[in-house]
Order: C-alpha cells, then sequence, then structure tokens
C-alpha cells in the first residue's frame, strides 16, 4: 500500500456559532448613585406636594398664583428623577 491510497483522518464537526455577550463592567458606586438620587428626588417632591394640599385646602386650585406652578415643576422634577434613578440599570 502506497501512502497516497490512504484517507487522511476526518476530523469532528465544528459546533455550532453561539453568541456569547461580553461580560457587563461593574458599575462603582452605583448603589450609592442611586440612593442619592431616590433621596434628592423625595426632596423636591415635599414643596410640590405640600403646596398641593395647601392650594386645595384654600379651595383655590393652585392655578392663579405662579409660585404654585414653580413649585409644582420642581415635585414633577423630583417625581422624574426619582422614576430615573429606580429605572436605570
Amino acid at each position: 500500500m502506497s501512502s497516497s491510497d490512504q484517507t487522511p483522518p476526518s476530523q469532528p464537526p465544528e459546533p455550532p456559532y453561539q453568541y456569547v455577550p461580553p461580560p457587563s463592567e461593574p458599575r462603582s458606586g452605583s448603589g450609592c448613585l442611586t440612593a442619592l438620587m431616590i433621596v434628592v428626588g423625595v426632596i423636591l417632591l415635599i414643596p410640590g406636594t405640600l403646596c398641593l394640599i395647601l392650594s386645595a385646602n384654600m379651595g383655590g386650585g393652585g392655578g392663579g398664583n405662579p409660585i404654585t406652578l414653580i413649585v409644582m415643576l420642581v415635585a414633577f422634577g423630583g417625581l422624574g428623577l426619582i422614576v430615573f434613578a429606580l429605572t436605570r440599570k
């Protein structure tokens, strides 16, 4: 027998390609930053809530006073900050 009559040994088929996502890098201090944003959001939310309660007790609805509108916008900013802090990843 000559060496040309021999067939080379067959190699096993390669496994199918599977996507492996890169490992996520840990964020340093992310828990502390989230807690800080929630605390600041609650602090911003307090004046707006108090202003709304006072306006409702006076029966005015708060539409006539421009300061009430500004304080309510600050409260909505605090609410937005809380939502952002809780939904960020």
